[in-house]
Parts: C-alpha cells; sequence; structure tokens
C-alpha cells in the first residue's frame, strides 16, 4: 500500500518531470521539491501565523513567570488564558515541523530506492520515460554519492531563512535541527536527497519574500490613502 499510494505516483510524476528536463534528474528533484513546498502552503502560513503570535506574546509571558514565581500553577494558568485569547495553537507548529521532517524522511526511502532500482515496475501504463536518467546534475554533482558542497549550502539556507521568521528560541533550535543533521552525517545521505532539501529551502525563500513584498506594497496602499 506504502508503495502503491506513495512512492509509484512520486515515481511518475518525478518520470513527467524528466521527460520535460531531458532526463536531467536534479532538475526534476528541484521541481518536486518545490510543489511539495507550496502544496502545504496553507499549513505553513498557518503555523507562521501561530509563531509570530506566539513571538509578540513572548514579553507578556515573560511578565507573568515573573509575577508568578513562586504560584507556577497560576502562571501556566494565567499564559494559558492568553493563549485562548489570541487563539494562539500550541502544537500548530510543532506538528508543522514533524510533518515536514515526516516528509523528509519518506522521501529519504524513496530516493535510496529510486537511484538504485528500475522505474518500469512503478510507471503507470500511460507514462514512460523518454530518455535516460542523468544522475549528474550540473555535470558535477552524482546524486547516488554524497556531496559536502550541496550539504554546506543546504545548511546555510535553512540557517538563514530560519532567523528571518518570527519563533521562540526553542523552535527555532527544532527548525534548524534537520539541515545541521545532513551536514554533520552527510556521507550517509546520497545528493538526490539533500538536493531535494535545496530546492524546498529555495521555494520557502520565494514564498517568504512574496509575504514581504505583499505587506510592504500593502503597507505603502494605507499609507497613500491616508495622505
Amino acid at each position: 500500500m506504502f508503495q502503491l499510494l506513495i512512492f509509484q505516483p512520486l515515481y511518475n510524476l518525478l518520470a513527467i518531470f524528466l521527460n520535460l528536463f531531458r532526463g536531467e534528474l536534479g532538475w526534476a528533484v528541484l521541481i518536486l521539491a518545490a510543489l511539495i513546498r507550496f502544496a502545504i502552503w496553507p499549513w505553513y502560513h498557518r503555523a507562521m501565523e501561530n509563531q509570530k503570535k506566539m513571538a509578540k506574546l513572548q514579553p507578556k509571558i515573560k511578565e507573568i513567570q515573573n509575577k508568578y514565581k513562586k504560584d507556577p500553577m497560576k502562571a501556566n494558568q494565567e499564559v494559558m488564558r492568553i493563549f485562548q485569547e489570541e487563539k494562539v495553537s500550541l502544537g500548530g507548529s510543532f506538528l508543522f515541523l514533524f510533518f515536514q521532517i515526516t516528509i523528509f524522511l519518506v522521501l529519504f526511502i524513496f530516493f535510496n530506492q529510486a537511484i538504485s532500482s528500475d522505474w518500469s515496475p512503478f510507471l503507470y501504463s500511460f507514462i514512460k520515460l523518454s530518455t535516460e536518467i542523468n544522475y549528474l546534475f550540473l555535470g558535477l554533482v552524482d546524486l547516488k554519492t554524497p556531496s559536502l558542497i550541496l550539504a554546506i549550502i543546504s545548511a546555510s539556507l535553512n540557517f538563514a531563512l530560519t532567523f528571518t521568521q518570527p519563533s521562540t528560541g526553542q523552535n527555532k533550535m527544532m527548525m534548524l535541527a534537520p539541515p545541521f543533521i545532513i551536514l554533520l552525517f552527510y556521507q550517509r545521505f546520497p545528493a538526490v536527497i539533500i538536493l531535494y532539501w535545496i530546492g524546498f529551502s529555495l521555494a520557502n525563500i520565494l514564498q517568504e519574500l512574496v509575504i514581504k513584498f505583499r505587506k510592504r506594497e500593502g503597507i505603502i496602499l494605507e499609507n497613500d490613502k491616508t495622505k
């Protein structure tokens, strides 16, 4: 069932992209990563809005904790009351992060299988690979083997991205964990996995830029109306 419902559609989707990019697996993986990132955009947007609320509430939370130092139960009750008033979901961001890690683990298994097996048994009857698969990305990186360069790029992108997002210190550490695990243990990851994570991060950065641009345009329009 796992192969049928998850892996087989992924094989066929990648086969379509491979046909478009003349067998270049690297570009097909980048497009797949971007599609997955855009597909979970609504959930991501809600998680980031939740993070913004929590970041804004941190001064109030610290104030409550200082006020009720001798009564931790009362402090927790007051914090929970604020969260309810501001409609903050405590588990939303953690669930989203867990979901992303789950996707990554599934794709880790999938890509390890894809780079070492014949695709033909997984392709639908109406989809054919019109060319051989090229595992050499940009003529430099063998996607079947580990790549320190891609691991460094991936960690750098995620480091920069994490510190541009509103979140508490604990959440930042959780968001930084996956890319730095990849960097530390890159020799256990084929480059195709790391390239997927880079594509995912680039799509994330693009979305962040679009959000900031829209907010900036909205502020300019509001200022123009008030003049």
